[in-house]
């Protein structure tokens, strides 16, 4: 038994293991009476029934969870389960069984804090810190300890809850019986502990590392550092630890340039220094990559130009991708850490995270990835392939900037292990229709063995020798925080640095939890060993400053010393003029009402070229059949919007522009229309969000931040806007006090939209994943309620159906995912765009849960059922592409990059479609529009700021001359 349901695991290692999840059980687990298979008697055993059950692990063989319905006469699964239990009494079994079915059958969807604290007055009885003085190897033991202190033995992953023990010879674990059945007890001599570390563990002093004379080790992270340290006091006054010595990094450092320690030893040495460990994969050991040519057919090793640039970061290597960080980093707000926002960072993403070291390691432990990956491997696309496209990526990927691993060097280990698909895993096949296998080598390696051997002999080189000292300073010394590290193009975002939050004192659960999360999934920075340049190999006998840990200065400080050296204080650093259109030009958080701006001064007010678009039908060219009228009934019956409009160029209604004004200096990128039509919500990437009158464009509220923002959405009762930017963050911005009141750093990447539904916020981002929020009036909790990471590419549109259990999300590469939002599970992915696969540029819901209707910028419009039966294609026949777009199932509307507006009916008989426009309704390319629900408004946008406000209307004589077509 688990917190989520049952496992059972079969002795046949053929049978597959099994997993029954608790939600999936409509009724509780109950005791029945049987015939026993083996007996003349009958016999009480343990019975449920499950809608699903999950697969994995047969033949022994690690491969994606195989999830199968039981009520599917296909899958042959059978619904009831029954389990005899040998060694525990099934009446006490089941009622522990009960708290926790019934907490998976709680309504509403819980956060970890919240199962967290259902779970503790079931779990907490299980963790004890009274040691069993039964288990002593030797009745003459002592205890040190009047009871034990409660751990966690941190393994990759996972974490064991129990106490440890000392005695006057040796050192237990108690596994916690959190379990129906019990773990063994761990102990180990002292004589056979050769190394004891001091260790910090989610950025806190409350880690101890023991290693073994036989190469084990075992990690295990205390309650506080008070607990922790008075352990490892004990345990080094006992005689037979006499020998264990403090570290002497001066020491190490003189062998290394005396040449008694290799290169590789003494990043070995540096790594276990610095608190690196491969029990804990947010902090494992760090290597650089230290050649650049993975493409010529043989290597040079005594050639300096095969080599990487050992004095810069892996971030800072491309000059171009560089100046895209030094942009965005100089366009982030300072000196605001009390309103809650992060101190300015050069990178938001690691070179050393536990996805990166699975990333390398998944055909040698597949089970880890799909661990973390919920059940699967990485989209195929995403896995390790080839070494020359995984460094091409690190130089070229904005959100890439993995270093390397110790296994790239290590001889002592098979490579074959981690670069060779021997357990013939079944990892996909790529878009280009390539089966994942072995990784690609360089051209220069003939086999695994070749490459390591190549790769060691690189890093031993003079060349190397020469410079690793510039690659330890930023990761290890002086450059790896502070003024040093920003004038090194090193800083990190503030979480990965040791000191930037103290989480001992932290009480609210929730921020706790949002921290740890961010933490485990971003990486840490190493401890600082160094406070002063490292010497090269070749300068013996310089002194060498040593860091003081204790006094390591919070990132939450650094910009203050900056600015402060810079003559200023943080907060009036003053922001330069950015030449690149993508940042903004205002660099405050400014919040205002009631400004005027139906003129605005900065352009003259457009003037409207009447002419009848009317006149100018387009043929289009359908793929599939028109829909059915009974599928368009349902469709139009579930559908929460009907335009009701009467398509055709001889309708008496025209579309009359009623409003025009300049309301953005930049690309309009979201527009959402108020319930009543009077409010519109607009984003630019001129960096700011506005509230504004539709009716005069007078501005009702104006926030302006310090990057593009790419998107916004509108709780149901309107008081909330929550606005998504290029600077990965989601800002709540409250309509009654006219300010942000909350902003969280959501994604990896930039945000490409949002989706606010019932308490809850949906978020998409470029770096392909999707996060589900809740959301109180007081603010977003830190941690999302579930992450979806299957996308294989960027998603750039969101969708929600009207009941909020299903969401949709499109990709750059024409493929729409349609989730579960219960569960977080694919229902499926029709490919939209299957002739281009061009980016989908607008996505909405038009049948409640059932229909959605999607257009590329290749100009394929599709309706899908949400089964994934395509109901319509049609082929649209355009000037240009169309970049945004909207439908409510029976009617669709477009805007164009040659800014038209284009108009369809959907079921029109084949042969007789028609593509109506509006042939000039922006000077500049439509970015942006909106459709009031009963569609007698369209709100549409463009690429110079400019919005323009249609309304249907009827036509009458002294109206003879505005465009109309129906």
């Amino acid at each position: 038994m688990c917190t989520r349901g049952f496992f059972f695991e079969p002795q046949d290692s053929n049978l597959p293991i099994l997993r029954f999840f608790f939600r999936d059980m409509k009724e509780m687990p109950v005791a029945e009476i049987h015939e026993h298979p083996q007996a003349s008697d009958c016999a009480i055993f343990l019975t449920f029934k499950v809608s699903s059950v999950v697969e994995m692990k047969e033949r022994g063989v690690d491969h994606p969870y195989v999830q199968k319905e039981t009520s599917a006469e296909s899958s042959g699964v059978p619904e009831k389960y029954i389990f005899s239990l040998l060694h525990s009494k099934i009446e006490e079994f089941l009622k522990n069984v009960r708290p926790i079915w019934e907490l998976a059958h709680k309504k509403g969807v819980m956060n970890k804090v919240d199962e967290e604290a259902l779970l503790e007055p079931v779990l907490t009885p299980r963790q004890t810190d009274q040691f069993d003085s039964s288990l002593l190897v030797d009745f003459r033991e002592r205890p040190l300890l009047t009871k034990g202190k409660l751990v966690d033995r941190i393994v990759p992953l996972l974490k064991y809850p129990g106490c440890l023990m000392l005695t006057n010879q040796r050192l237990y674990f108690q596994p916690a019986q959190v379990n129906n059945v019990g773990d063994p007890v761990l102990n180990w001599a002292y004589n056979t502990i050769e190394y004891l570390y001091k260790r910090r563990h989610m950025l806190k002093q409350t880690g101890l590392e023991i290693f073994l004379k036989n190469g084990e080790s075992f990690f295990f992270s205390f309650r506080n550092h008070v607990d922790r340290d008075e352990v490892y006091d004990m345990m080094v006054n006992q005689p037979d630890l006499k020998h264990l010595q403090q570290t002497d990094l001066e020491s190490m450092l003189r062998k290394w340039q005396q040449r008694e320690v290799s290169n590789y030893d003494y990043l070995v040495y540096l790594n276990n220094a610095a608190g690196r460990t491969k029990n804990d994969l947010t902090q494992y050991p760090v290597f650089p990559w230290v050649l650049n040519d993975y493409q010529s057919a043989s290597i040079d090793l005594s050639d300096p130009a095969v080599y990487r640039d050992l004095s810069k970061p892996i971030g800072a290597l491309n000059e171009e991708r560089l100046e895209f960080y030094k942009a965005r980093f100089e366009a982030m707000p300072r000196g605001m850490e009390d309103e809650g926002l992060p101190p300015p960072f050069l990178y938001g993403t690691h070179y050393s995270t536990p996805g990166y070291v699975l990333y390398y390691f998944v055909r040698m432990a597949p089970e880890y990835m799909l661990c973390l990956q919920n059940g699967k491997f990485d989209a195929p696309d995403r896995l390790f392939q080839s070494i020359p496209s995984t460094w091409s990526s690190c130089n070229t990927n904005h959100a890439d900037l993995k270093e390397l691993i110790p296994a790239f060097f290590d001889d002592s280990m098979s490579p074959e292990e981690w670069l060779c698909n021997g357990k013939n895993l079944d990892l996909g096949t790529t878009q280009k229709l390539t089966r994942v296998g072995d990784v690609e080598l360089p051209a220069w390696a003939s086999s695994p063995s070749t490459f390591v051997r190549i790769n060691r002999e690189a890093l031993e080189s003079e060349y190397v020798s020469e410079h690793l000292h510039e690659w330890i300073d930023l990761i290890f010394g002086c450059k790896q925080r502070g003024e040093a590290a920003i004038e090194a193009n090193n800083l990190f975002y503030y979480l990965s640095y040791e000191g930037s939050v103290d989480l001992e004192t932290i009480t609210d659960p929730v921020e706790k939890c949002s921290f740890e999360a961010q933490i485990q999934e971003f990486g840490q920075t190493p401890k600082l060993l160094f406070s002063g340049a490292h010497p090269s190999r070749n300068d013996v006998g310089k002194a060498v400053a040593i860091a003081t840990p204790d006094l390591i200065p919070s990132p939450r400080k650094l910009e203050e010393s900056n600015g402060a050296a810079n003559g200023s204080s943080a907060s009036e650093v003053e922001t330069r003029t950015r030449e690149d259109s993508v940042l903004g030009e205002n660099t405050s958080y400014d919040e205002i009402e009631e400004e005027d701006n139906t003129t605005g001064n900065r352009r003259s007010m457009f003037a409207f070229r009447t002419r009848s678009f009317g006149a100018v039908p387009k043929q289009a060219q359908r793929f599939v059949g028109g829909i059915t009228a009974q599928l368009r009934r349902r469709m139009s019956a579930e559908s929460s919007r009907r335009w009701n409009w009467a398509f055709g160029t001889n309708s008496d209604a025209s579309w009359a522009p009623s409003a025009h004004y300049m309301l953005h200096a930049g690309e309009v990128t979201s527009l959402v229309l108020g319930k009543d039509g009077r409010a519109l919500f607009s984003t630019s990437k001129d960096s700011t969000f506005k509230v504004s009158a539709t009716l005069d464009g007078t501005l009702r509220r104006n926030l302006s931040c310090n990057l593009a923002l790419s998107c916004c959405d509108v709780s149901a009762d309107e008081k909330y806007v929550f606005v998504g930017s290029w600077d990965n963050c989601i800002y709540m911005y409250s309509m009654d006090v006219g300010r942000v009141i909350d902003q969280i750093t959501a994604h990896d990447d930039g945000l490409s939209a949002v989706c606010v539904f019932e308490d809850r916020l949906l978020s998409s981002s470029w770096d392909g994943s999707i996060k589900m929020w809740h959301y109180t009036p007081k603010g977003i909790a830190t941690a999302p309620l579930s992450t979806f990471m299957e996308c294989e590419e960027s998603v750039v549109k969101l969708a929600v159906s009207a009941d909020g259990s299903t969401g949709a999300a499109a990709t750059r590469n024409g493929i729409v995912y349609l989730i579960d939002l219960r569960t977080n599970e694919l229902i499926r992915k029709p490919f939209a765009s299957p002739v281009h696969q061009a980016e989908i540029c607008g996505l909405t819901f038009c049948g409640g849960a059932s229909t959605i209707a999607c257009m590329s910028t290749a100009n394929e419009l599709s309706v899908y059922q949400t089964d994934g039966t395509r109901m319509v294609t049609v082929n649209v026949n355009a000037d240009g592409p169309v970049r945004c777009f909207d439908s409510d199932g029976e009617y669709a509307v477009g805007g164009t990059s040659t800014g038209k507006l284009l108009f369809w009916k959907l079921d029109e008989p084949t042969g007789q479609e028609q593509v109506l426009e509006i042939p000039e309704a922006h000077d500049q390319g439509v970015s942006a529009l909106t459709v009031s629900p009963h569609g007698s408004t369209i709100v549409s946008a463009s690429a110079d700021g400019g919005i323009r406000i249609w309304q249907l209307r009827r036509k009458t004589a002294s109206r003879g001359r505005l465009p109309a077509f129906f």
